[in-house]
């Protein structure tokens, strides 16, 4: 295992730890690494560590995280997936609120952490705000909807965008290993069940460009997320009107979805 920590960092003692913790998990995407590190590092107003998990990358990540004056703490070694990368983030970050941002994403400007944070001052579990898609400026904006009814079929808060307390990854648990693309959707699902509180804010937090694996259209990588989902849903089925509800949705839901794939 290779690590590295900012000396930024190290000047920081236990008992003033930053504001916000950004959680970044990376293999062999030193561009989109670089965009993110360099979004996290600009902002002002509010102490922001960075935590960038690389999964072993031989494309020069490492070398670059290694640089001289990076802000980043890090490290890199072989990983168990996404949600393995991600927890391992979790588990070193010492902010109050902890955001993942993965390689490539970026928050919209130098200051909305800053202009999150009275927000965050109210305590909740989690502060959700809009993500903008694709192109930074013209790219459509990604609403948060919050925890709602539509929430129990697909996933209604953007990780880019979601400040979630530190503690709450203690009290309902870690993202699941066992999911490769919407361990999220079962993170923030899991919250809902268990009545976290949440709150929205109607600010553009990050932008998201349009490669990620979770944004893949692809018939392939929409089984791969539908399977996954529906595995969610049955495992977090809170009663029998419910799992009647999941039954006549799936069967619709995917002759929608493959007709609209053939246009």
């Amino acid at each position: 295992m290779m690590t590295g920590d900012s000396s930024e960092t190290d000047k920081s003692s236990a008992s003033d730890p930053p504001k916000v913790s950004v959680v970044t998990a990376a293999f062999n995407a030193l561009d989109g690494v670089r965009a993110t590190v360099e979004s996290v590092a600009s902002q002002s107003g509010v102490s922001v560590e960075h935590i960038v998990i690389d999964g072993g990358s031989s494309d020069g990540t490492v070398e670059y995280l290694s640089e001289p004056g990076s802000r980043a703490v890090w490290i890199s070694e072989p990983d168990d997936g996404i949600a393995d990368a991600m927890n391992k983030g979790v588990e070193r970050a010492r902010g109050e609120y902890v955001i993942v941002l993965q390689a490539g994403d970026t928050f919209i400007d130098e200051g909305i952490v800053a202009r999150v944070v009275p927000f965050l001052e109210r305590g909740p579990d989690i502060v959700s705000g809009n993500v903008r898609f694709a192109d930074p400026v013209t790219g459509p904006t990604l609403k948060t909807r919050g925890f709602t009814f539509k929430t129990n079929f697909k996933t209604t808060i953007l990780h880019q965008a979601a400040f979630c307390r530190r503690s709450l990854f203690e009290r309902i648990g870690a993202f699941d290993t066992s999911y490769e693309v919407a361990m999220d959707y079962e993170f923030f699902l899991r919250a809902m069940r268990n009545g976290i509180r949440l709150e929205t804010i109607d600010l553009s937090v990050a932008h998201m460009p349009d490669d990620g694996i979770s944004s893949q259209l692809d018939w392939a990588a929409l089984e791969k997320r539908f399977a996954e989902e529906r595995r969610i849903h049955s495992r977090h089925c809170p009663g029998p009107g419910m799992r009647m509800i999941y039954a006549a949705y799936w069967p619709a839901y995917l002759i929608y979805r493959r007709l609209k794939a053939l246009g």
